[in-house]
């Protein structure tokens, strides 16, 4: 019986670890152009998934930011995936880098915020919005 339970929870926790991981990582077209179209209005983003074990804070400038067909879920619908180019907070350059939007954090009056909650989407960044002070 305890092996039984212990099992359980343990996939249970699986599972949760991994909807976590990748929430909004694959998006309908309208949600990638509107997640598009706010962050080319930012200078920079903060990728941070705050649940994610050993992922650390990162910062980028913006260059460029666009989305791109990702492939279709098991209904035929596309999906699409949105990417970042740009510098990181160590003047590496950022090419290509595909975001989940729950983790991608804009900053509004030194507080950062999750960008899928700010365009409406359902998702747990695992994390209140922060001050950034």
């Amino acid at each position: 019986m305890f092996l039984k339970s212990f099992f359980t929870l343990f996939i249970a926790a699986t599972l949760s670890f991994v909807a976590r991981a990748d929430q909004l990582a694959v998006v309908t077209l309208d949600q990638a152009i509107s997640a598009t179209e706010y962050l080319q209005t930012q200078e920079a983003v903060i990728l941070w998934c705050a649940c994610c074990e050993g992922d650390p804070m990162s910062a980028v400038m913006i260059s460029e930011v666009y989305y791109q067909e990702w492939g279709a879920d098991e209904n035929g619908e596309m999906l699409y995936s949105v990417h970042i180019n740009g510098i990181d907070q160590d003047g590496n350059e950022v090419v290509g880098l595909g975001v989940d939007l729950a983790y991608v954090h804009v900053v509004i009056e030194n507080t950062a915020y999750c960008l899928g909650t700010q365009l409406g989407m359902v998702c747990d960044p695992c994390v209140e919005p922060f001050s950034l002070e």
